[in-house]
């Protein structure tokens, strides 16, 4: 017979009712940026739920870009910024399970790289960080850890470099779920992959250099293409 007990509703449910109220709340206007939220205890009373709930919630908050922690004066809602959409799709991204919505964040990231790419070759910007990184890569070809890390910073020298702010910023955010781990974990399973790579980056480069955007674009989107089938071959793996 089942049981007859009422069910404790989750924590993650309770504290969802309390974001998506703040949340409201801060777009409708009713709360704006500066705007100090009340103390935890009048929240917990509020909204009728335990001081666990209330921190859960202001913590997801804070990792989406919409709150943050003052020392000793408590939360407040932040200021809209372009680090907020970052914050945003980061956390999306690092919630998901879904091996199709990883595939889609991946075609974000070829749509933002190629454009970006095509920027800085039509620009006169420096190209110094972006050379280092690929010096770095070259270094540690044997090393797969810190050549993934020198992969990672190459791109994101590079989307630096095009002087598109909103464009880093998603980049970041795509960053934390695609980049980094799945560089590393990459280089780690197949190390030979390293000088195909490195090649590809270095036509990348040759093309930033001789400052010809359509011959950066088109090399950027056959290298993230390939990075892509490799995100789609170790979720099909993981089946």
């Amino acid at each position: 017979m089942p049981s007859l007990r009422k069910k404790s509703i989750p924590t993650t449910r309770r504290s969802a009712v309390m974001i998506r109220s703040l949340e409201e709340k801060i777009r409708n206007g009713s709360l704006r940026p500066g705007d100090r939220l009340p103390s935890e205890k009048t929240l917990e009373k509020d909204f009728g739920v335990s001081r666990t709930v209330v921190r859960e919630a202001l913590q997801i908050l804070k990792s989406r870009g919409m709150l943050e922690s003052r020392r000793g004066s408590g939360s407040f809602v932040t200021s809209p910024s372009h680090s907020t959409i970052g914050n945003s799709i980061s956390w999306f991204a690092s919630l998901q399970e879904d091996g199709i919505l990883f595939l889609e964040l991946m075609d974000l990231r070829i749509l933002v790289e190629t454009e970006a790419a095509r920027l800085v070759a039509s620009g006169t910007s420096s190209l110094a960080e972006i050379e280092k990184q690929h010096r770095l890569m070259e270094k540690h070809r044997g090393n797969p850890e810190h050549f993934a890390d020198a992969d990672i910073e190459f791109h994101l020298a590079l989307i630096r470099a095009s002087g598109h702010s909103l464009f880093y910023e998603v980049e970041k955010g795509l960053m934390n779920a695609l980049g980094r781990s799945f560089a590393r974990s990459t280089h780690e399973i197949a190390p030979e992959r390293s000088a195909k790579v490195l090649a590809e980056h270095l036509l990348i480069l040759t093309a930033i250099e001789k400052r010809n955007p359509a011959a950066a674009s088109k090399a950027m989107l056959a290298h993230l293409r390939r990075s892509r089938q490799n995100l789609l071959q170790r979720i099909q793996s993981a089946d």
